[in-house]
């Protein structure tokens, strides 16, 4: 993996205005030189000190954070062979990224679908593995009970709370956060769900090798705490769950102003939202209200025009409902991914049916993956486009 610097991330992402917002730089930060502040990572160490300025980085030596950053250094399709390298199911490549299987389901218990957005298989993924040991803790979006309609990233450690965690509100909440969360509370085995700027991070935190750590100006107590630092929250994750995103929305935008100012539903009448389409905007009293998803996207993130990939690429298992009402498209990618699926239907808590009979969700997936491909803008001058360098067909799962 390409090695960046502090200095690097902070002027050709943060500055740039290519940050994705996903926090996972000031998660693994060894030495509280940066805060989460207004959604983006600031330096807070030193006052008087240039934005981009880390003593640590100019000194003994650090970047641990930048090497987690998903807008700097290897993208997703740098490192698919890294993380597919040694699967021992049989790797196809698609136009969506590399896979075993694709198919749609969804979850069977009533509880779930009550509340489950799409298919519910996320949920009824977490609901199994906490069930069973699997995991021991989720890191999901949760309900901020401060303020409707704005998620919250969580560490969930039991069945109910992965239940009430359901459900998504296409605003964004940095996840990796919570991998904090679940370093405080003990979790070993961690189901981390997360969009595919989150996703990305994490993998690449347990890809790192540390050898950069290592210097002849540090003590072996400051290699050890930029060590743990990086490693120890992104190790613990035993399953990476990507979401499929092409776009999320501002939430003071369209919540705030579109929703609550303009058409005049409050927050607290909002018991479900949606995207198919058009936006779905479901009240607590059975009303659904539609947006047009052209309106809907003027208030979307620009931060978003930075991400190449719509699929979760290097999760261990991509899920979304694009272009299907109440069924989950699946797609399993590396044997913990797969397994953990094989385990929930062998187990009949899931409806499968194959994704032949959901044509246009293909269609829909590939189209929507390959505009993601082609869309990443050129970064800061002199920095080259990132795309990746071809597009292959999907093949035919065996």
């Amino acid at each position: 993996m390409a090695h960046k610097s502090f200095k690097e991330m902070m002027n050709d992402v943060v500055d740039f205005g290519s940050c994705c917002e996903c926090g996972t730089c000031v998660l693994v930060c060894p030495h509280n030189v940066i805060e989460y502040i207004d959604s983006k990572p600031k330096q807070t160490a030193k006052a008087s000190a240039a934005f981009d300025y880390c003593g640590i980085s100019e000194g003994i030596g650090c970047d641990v954070c930048a090497q987690v950053c998903p807008r700097i250094g290897d993208r997703e399709f740098n490192l698919a062979d890294a993380v597919f390298g040694n699967e021992t199911g049989k790797i196809y490549d698609g136009g969506f990224g590399r896979y075993q299987e694709i198919y749609v389901a969804r979850v069977k218990d009533p509880e779930i679908k009550k509340v489950c957005q799409d298919g519910g298989v996320v949920t009824a993924l977490l609901v199994h593995g906490l069930k069973s040991g699997r995991f021991d803790g989720a890191v999901v979006s949760a309900a901020d009970e401060s303020t409707p309609c704005a998620p919250m990233p969580k560490c969930v450690v039991t069945p109910e709370e992965a239940i009430a965690a359901a459900g998504s509100w296409y605003t964004y909440c940095p996840n990796d956060l919570a991998l904090q969360e679940a370093v405080d509370k003990g979790c070993e085995k961690v189901a981390f769900v997360g969009v595919p700027c989150q996703i990305t991070p994490v993998r690449k935190g347990s890809l790192r090798d540390t050898g950069f750590i290592q210097t002849e100006k540090k003590k072996d107590k400051i290699v050890e705490r930029q060590t743990r630092s990086l490693k120890d929250p992104v190790d613990r994750v035993a399953l990476r769950i990507g979401l499929l995103c092409s776009e999320v929305f501002d939430f003071e935008g369209l919540m705030v102003k579109k929703i609550q100012g303009e058409m005049g539903i409050p927050l607290e009448e909002i018991q479900k939202f949606n995207v198919k389409g058009e936006v779905l905007i479901y009240k607590k009293d059975g009303e659904l209200v539609k947006l047009g998803l052209k309106e809907a996207q003027e208030y979307a993130r620009p931060e978003c025009d930075h991400c190449g990939d719509f699929s979760a690429e290097l999760a261990d298992v991509s899920c979304g409902g694009v272009g299907a009402m109440d069924w989950t498209i699946t797609i399993t990618r590396t044997d913990a991914g797969k397994a953990a699926m094989d385990e929930l239907i062998e187990a009949g808590l899931l409806e499968v049916l194959p994704i032949q009979e959901f044509e246009n969700s293909l269609k829909v997936l590939l189209r929507l993956a390959r505009r993601q491909h082609q869309r990443v803008p050129e970064g800061r001058a002199g920095l080259p486009a990132v795309r990746p360098p071809h597009f292959m067909p999907p093949a035919a799962p065996a």
